[in-house]
């Protein structure tokens, strides 16, 4: 009895698919996190069960288990003081680079109020 390519396709298939489901899952899960640009925040970790398991940063990678999930993230902010003349200097460009968008908003209310 000789076997054919075509023959040993179904058996092939099927082995791969108990391999696949034998296989385990990727057990570390990487979390980068990314820095808003104000200011450092710190992020407190709780396992599945609600249990701490410790607090990072958010300019920082966490390493969990991922395949004890679910996981929850709390997010803490950090107050920030700044300058108020900082502010309205940023206030001042947002404004300076947006006149035109501004410029159609304001004459886009104006029309509309004088229509009713």
């Amino acid at each position: 009895m000789s076997t054919t390519p075509a023959s040993l396709l179904p058996s092939f298939l099927l082995s791969l698919l108990l391999i696949s489901i034998l296989a385990a899952p990727a057990a570390a899960l990487s979390l980068q996190f990314q820095d808003s640009g104000l200011s450092t925040q710190h992020i407190d970790v709780f396992g599945p069960d609600g249990e701490y398991i410790e607090t990072t940063n958010t300019s920082s990678v966490l390493q969990v288990n991922g395949t004890e999930g679910p996981y929850t993230l709390r997010l803490r902010p950090a107050p920030v003081n700044q300058d108020p003349a900082d502010l309205l200097a940023d206030l001042l460009n947002v404004l300076k680079n947006n006149v035109l968008i501004i410029a159609l908003i304001l004459v886009g209310i104006f029309v509309l109020a004088r229509r009713r």
